[in-house]
């Protein structure tokens, strides 16, 4: 190999050497922008973020920024009937309703469990009873299930206990729009209902929770309320007729069930 020969290798060598470098420089170059980026978002979601005076507010301003637009899309997806969206808006409120007040009566079941264990503690009497009668049947405990409430009282617990035993609170209905509202509502509820649970239990001062739980009843039916509008303008208006609605039509959802 001759002297020409070695120094045009050299000057590969060290050309290739520059390469390098300025793509490693390249490659640290673009890690840091991509790192500046990342910063500059982080603090103007920060900066956008509002701090409410409420804990409760501001746990409810976090879950809705995370659930309502999987809300808003089933619920707009009802665009058959105006009747059906009404149903799930109804069926959805009413059922999270429910759900704050599981998490109440849990937070207020030591009390009646204490209750109840001293009931339990406290030693059994033994009453005779004359041979004549049939022990059995006074001694053992009765069927609830044969239970007939007649009280108002008596048919509201029976009305209630009925809706704890089911679960998702329904309408009693026959009509179809109402109840495909309904299982579009139970549907959807199933799916975010954990959600909701695990952040309303977390709020153990009554205060935040309270706030939470109006807010969120509030808030919701503002949500629908803007859903309903913004159908609205996509579909329009139809024109009014003078014989709609027609005599002995039923009576919308809305004002037969307060929602």
């Amino acid at each position: 190999m001759n002297q020409e020969e070695r120094k045009l290798r050299s000057l590969i060598r060290k050309g290739i050497h520059i390469i390098q470098e300025r793509k490693e420089q390249q490659k640290n170059e673009e890690k840091r922008l991509r790192n500046i980026v990342r910063h500059l978002i982080n603090e103007a979601k920060v900066a956008d973020q509002v701090v409410h005076k409420n804990t409760g507010i501001n746990v409810l301003d976090k879950l809705l920024r995370d659930i309502i637009n999987q809300i808003e899309s089933t619920y707009k997806s009802l665009s058959s009937s105006e009747l059906q969206r009404k149903s799930f808006r109804y069926h959805f409120l009413v059922n999270s309703k429910n759900l704050f007040k599981v998490v109440n009566a849990n937070r207020d079941a030591p009390e009646g469990q204490l209750a109840l264990a001293e009931q339990e503690a406290k030693p059994e009497v033994n009453i005779s009873i004359d041979d004549k009668l049939e022990a059995d049947d006074i001694d053992s405990p009765p069927d609830p299930d044969k239970f007939i409430p007649v009280r108002p009282q008596d048919e509201e617990k029976a009305k209630e206990e009925k809706e704890k035993k089911n679960g998702f609170i329904r309408v009693e209905t026959d009509d179809e729009e109402i109840e495909q509202g309904a299982d579009f509502a139970e549907d959807q509820l199933s799916h975010v209902e954990g959600r909701i649970l695990q952040d309303y239990e977390k709020l153990r001062v009554k205060l935040d929770s309270e706030t939470f739980e109006d807010w969120y009843l509030t808030n919701m039916k503002l949500y629908f309320d803007m859903f309903d509008d913004e159908i609205a303008d996509k579909i329009g208006t139809e024109p009014e007729s003078p014989g709609y609605p027609p005599k002995g039509a039923p009576a919308p959802l809305e004002e037969v069930y307060e929602i």
